[in-house]
């Protein structure tokens, strides 16, 4: 994949940082920013599903008409759903 440069403006004591983390593991500052950010990004996704899936949950509960078998199938279609709409994503940024 093609690296595209940009222009970041740092706190002082994070870059010093960034660079002590290059040094230190025989990386590039830029390797080490794009390594955090994937980080964070990741981190925020798995918040993301996690939040999708209370979601999910507390609509389940609302409908008490639901018995657990019919419950579980309505999780598994939301579960669906959501890996289509993830591949979907992955297909259009890639």
């Amino acid at each position: 994949m093609a690296k595209q440069k940009t222009t970041v403006y740092l706190d002082p004591d994070v870059l010093t940082a960034t660079k002590a983390a290059a040094l230190t593991s025989n990386r590039t500052e830029s390797a080490v920013v794009e390594d955090a950010l994937r980080s964070y990004l990741r981190g925020r996704r798995a918040e993301a599903v996690k939040n999708e899936l209370q979601d999910l949950f507390d609509r389940v509960a609302k409908t008490s008409d639901l018995d657990e078998d019919a419950a579980l199938a309505m999780a598994v279609r939301e579960v669906h759903a959501v890996r289509r709409e993830r591949r979907r994503s992955a297909t259009r940024g890639a």
